[in-house]
Parts: structure tokens; sequence; C-alpha cells
């Protein structure tokens, strides 16, 4: 009888699958697959990649602002005491925190006190961690929204921003799915609410809900298939689920369809540039390599499109439902900034209530909703081990 993982194995699972496969796929991301293979060997790249600089394995913008995420979280449980808090609010400081890692300003002068060490405010412990500025791909979107956030006036399910359906919002809202794990329509209303704090398409804070939603179920110990059935209940009572639904149900239609090979099947499901897609190539390779953690990475990461965001998406599937003794210790080791991952983990774990609420969450929108419009999306095509300072980002080993 299979030993029955816990729910810290499948925290600590999650957060380092999810780090490793955006890792994974940071050197090849804007690479083709046939580049892919003319630079590696006849079916892609095989191994972790490892910086020449650190001597580790270095992520991208979605890990950096998933630890943004998390942190925003565990400061809003902190001041909620087991009472009501708008979360999104706090995330949103926390991306704030984030915005000034990589531009060096904030949105307006009235998140000065975020950085008022005088007045002993909080103090954001990532902002320590030197490789957290750096810039690895973070994409405009994000931080022209977070810019633009002017008076706490951020992007909400109501308030759109911008009508940017990309994997921005989506491929940083795992901690959510962890977090909000006691109920998965909560936690895909706080995935979908983080998202939408600078992607404002349905298609875009959507898919980051239902990411959310499957994680959560995960970490109750529920099958995949019964997951993603249930997230998918959850995401067509949400007005513009049009996109994704039907991405969802095309990936599960070539899931049980034998005469397609699993590269052409990702190929068909898209680039992973867009929400959607990013989300069925992630629940496609978790799903057809349920067991095997490095091949989930491997398919999700060799293809055309975005390959740090699917096998970053993939990961955090990955190691939600098999927990962290099923990924492979060699590349658990090579992880930049794996001490403070696990610090941050941690943390959340402590405050995190399993199969029971303590704070409610509070949806991020006022009581009066806006009358539903009968509108339909257009559909679109598809630190380290040791602390040190990265210097060249685009010099990589390959073991």
């Amino acid at each position: 009888m299979a030993r029955e993982i816990t729910a810290r194995e499948r925290y600590e699972g999650a957060l380092l699958g999810a780090a490793i496969g955006d890792a994974f796929g940071y050197p090849i991301r804007t690479m083709e697959f046939s580049e892919i293979c003319e630079q590696f060997e006849k079916h892609g790249c095989l191994e972790l990649a490892v910086s020449k600089q650190t001597e580790t394995a270095l992520f991208t913008d979605a890990t950096q602002m998933a630890l943004f995420t998390a942190d925003g979280i565990i400061w809003a449980d902190r001041e909620a005491k087991g009472g009501e808090i708008n979360y999104t609010t706090y995330v949103f400081y926390a991306y704030q925190y984030w915005l000034f890692t990589q531009t060096n300003t904030i949105a307006g002068k009235e998140y000065a006190w975020l950085f008022d060490t005088e007045k002993k405010r909080r103090q954001c412990r990532l902002l320590k961690a030197k490789g957290l500025y750096k810039n690895r791909f973070s994409d405009r979107v994000s931080i022209d929204a977070l810019l633009r956030a002017r008076d706490n006036q951020y992007g909400r399910l109501i308030n759109r921003v911008n009508d940017n359906g990309d994997n921005g919002g989506l491929k940083r809202v795992l901690p959510a799915g962890l977090y909000f794990n006691y109920d998965s329509e909560t936690a895909f209303r706080a995935g979908a609410d983080f998202a939408a704090v600078t992607h404002t398409s349905p298609s875009g804070y959507l898919s980051a809900g239902c990411y959310c939603a499957v994680i959560a179920e995960l970490m109750n110990g529920e099958s995949l298939e019964n997951a993603v059935n249930i997230a998918m209940r959850i995401l067509k009572e949400y007005e513009g689920h049009e996109n994704t639904s039907l991405a969802l149900d095309e990936m599960l239609e070539i899931l049980k369809d034998e005469t397609v090979t699993p590269r052409v099947a990702v190929s068909r499901m898209g680039d992973g540039k867009n929400a959607e897609s990013a989300l069925a190539i992630a629940l496609f390779c978790v799903s057809l390599h349920n067991e095997d953690f490095a091949n989930a990475i491997r398919l999700a990461a060799n293809h055309d499109g975005e390959s740090d965001v699917c096998a970053g998406l993939c990961g955090g599937l990955f190691g939600a439902y098999r927990g962290v003794d099923a990924i492979p210790n060699r590349w658990i080791k090579k992880i930049q900034y794996y001490n403070l991952l696990m610090d941050v983990g941690e943390e959340l774990f402590g405050v995190t209530v399993f199969r029971e609420k303590r704070a409610p969450f509070v949806p991020d929108e006022p009581e009066e909703k806006p009358a539903k419009k009968n509108t339909k999306e257009k559909k679109k095509t598809k630190e380290e081990l040791q602390e040190k300072d990265e210097g060249d980002n685009g010099a990589f080993e390959f073991e």
C-alpha cells in the first residue's frame, strides 16, 4: 500500500516543482523546438541548466512574482488575525515591492510607506535577495499596470485596466491555490483576483482561477482528473469563461486521442503565450506523465512556445499531486535561492489551515455588481544555494 503524501510534502513539491520547471524552461524560452534540438539533441533539452556565475539554476519573473504573491498572502493573514480582510490589496502591495525591484520605482508617493523603516513598517524580506532584482523577461503588461495603479486603483474583475489575456497573471498565482486549499471555489476566486491586478481579460484571470482550484483539490488528495473536472465546473459559472473552457475541453479530447503523439498534441494546444493555452499544455503534460516529473517538465518545455511558463505551471501541478519526493533530487539541489523558497514556503505553510476556513476571503469588488453583458470574448490564437549576484544571466551550462 502506497504511503500517504502529507500536506507539507505537497506544499514543498508544488513550490519547488514550479521553480524547477520555470528554471528548466528559462534558457530555451525564446527558441523554437527545431532550434532547441539543434543546440541539444534530437529530443530537445533534457537537463536543468545552471548559471556559470552562480552554479545554480536561475528562474524567471514567474517565480519572482510567485514569491511576492506568497509574501502578500502571509502579510494579509497576519493582519487579519482571524477576521475578514481584503487579501488582494496586500498582494497588490507586495507587487509594488516587486515593481521596485524591476524598475527602482513605485506607482506613486502614496505607497512610500511600504519602505518607511523609521516607523517600523513591516519589512519585506524579499527585498534583501539580490537575485530578485534581476530582470528575467519581466512582462511589460504587469509593470505598466502596476505603475498606473494610483490610489489602489489596480485591476479587478469588474474594473478592466487592459484587455490582456496572456500568461502574466496565471504564472504567479500558485500560492493562492496552496493557501486557500480548504475550498476550491475560494481558491479559484483568489487566483482570479490576484491575476486581475494586472491582467483583466477574462481568459487571463479565469485561467489563473482554474489553476488555483486544481492546486487546491490536489493539495487535499483529489485525483488529477477529478481536480480538473471540479475546476472546470467552477470556471463555467463565470462570465467570459468560453475561451478557457474551450481550451480545456480541447485538451481533454486530445488527451484521449492515442493517435496523436505528445509533441503534436502540445503544438495543437497552442504556444502557451495566452493564459488558456499555457494552462492546457501544463495540465496535458502532467496528466500524460503523472508519475514522472522529468518527462512531464521536458514535454512542457520543449516546444515552440513559452517553455518557462508551461514547464513552471506543470511543475507546480505535479508537485502538489505527487509531493516533493517525486521530484529528482539532482534538480532540487541546483535551484536558485533554494533556502529562500523553502523559508517562504514554510511561513506560508505555517499560516495555512487545511480543510477548514480561517479568515474569509473577501472578493475584490464593491457590493453592487454591474449588470452582466451578453458578450463573448473573441477567441485568440494559440538563491540559489549560496546568495551571489548573478552577473551575466545569459550564460548557462548544461550537465
